[in-house]
């Protein structure tokens, strides 16, 4: 199973909108190293599901995740 996703493909899956996606990421609420990765000659962001998770389980606290 797949823990980390393109980020259109976890849009998809959540129903969430790129724009708010973008957003929280913008807002420092999701973390490049954490909820959201970079891959190396890949432009599009990937979603850590696991991370995000912990995330969402937690309130969506992000400080003490």
């Amino acid at each position: 199973m797949l823990t980390v996703v393109p980020i259109k493909k976890y849009c998809e899956i959540s129903g969430e909108t790129l724009r708010a996606v973008q957003a929280r990421i913008e807002k420092g609420i999701w973390l490049e190293g954490k909820q959201v990765h970079k891959v190396k000659n890949v432009k599009e962001r990937w979603i850590d599901l696991i991370e995000v998770e912990k995330w969402a389980r937690n309130g969506g606290n992000f400080q003490t995740v």
